[in-house]
């Protein structure tokens, strides 16, 4: 092999090991207190959750409207984006729900006007007696309780 062809072939192993090495600093799930837009919320059983906007915090235990793209490996890189919701609650305390609640919204266009009710829209009730309710469109899957985990900052996620 003559010198040329040395060095083309390292330089061409010195991007691919950049590359390699680039794909995994992205697996690295990011609590939803350190994220940004870009970053990785959840990764389970093949699907990705990633934050596309961040959530505008409300009343004592809400994160409200942020949107997250959904790719799981039936749909390869095309993905889905929600506008989720979820408000969180607090196991034992009087006056407050005994389930934490997460909903969202199929959206296409992060600047298009949404007009409510939407059809497609999920929701899950993650009851603190193990009991999950469900409605909408969405059929369950692991990412729907790891990310109310991050939203809530519950599991994994718990930063108390």
């Amino acid at each position: 092999m003559g010198g040329r062809s040395r060095k083309h072939l390292a330089g061409w192993l010195a991007c691919l090991g950049v590359a390699l090495a680039g794909c995994g600093a992205t697996s690295k799930e990011v609590a939803i207190q350190n994220a940004k837009p870009g970053d990785l919320l959840v990764s389970v059983d093949g699907s990705r959750v990633e934050l596309v906007r961040a959530f505008t915090p409300g009343i004592a235990n809400g994160l409200h409207k942020g949107v997250v793209t959904i790719t799981t490996e039936a749909d390869g890189a095309k993905g889905q984006m929600y506008e989720v919701t979820v408000i969180c609650s607090i196991k034992g305390e009087s006056g407050w729900q005994s389930y934490d609640n997460i909903y969202g919204d199929p959206i296409s266009d992060l600047n298009a006007k949404r007009t409510f009710p939407v059809k497609d829209r999920w929701q899950f009730l993650f009851h603190y007696d193990g009991r999950t309710e469900k409605t909408g469109t969405l059929e369950p899957s692991g990412w729907v309780s790891r990310l109310k985990d991050n939203l809530c900052r519950k599991g994994d996620f718990d930063d108390t």
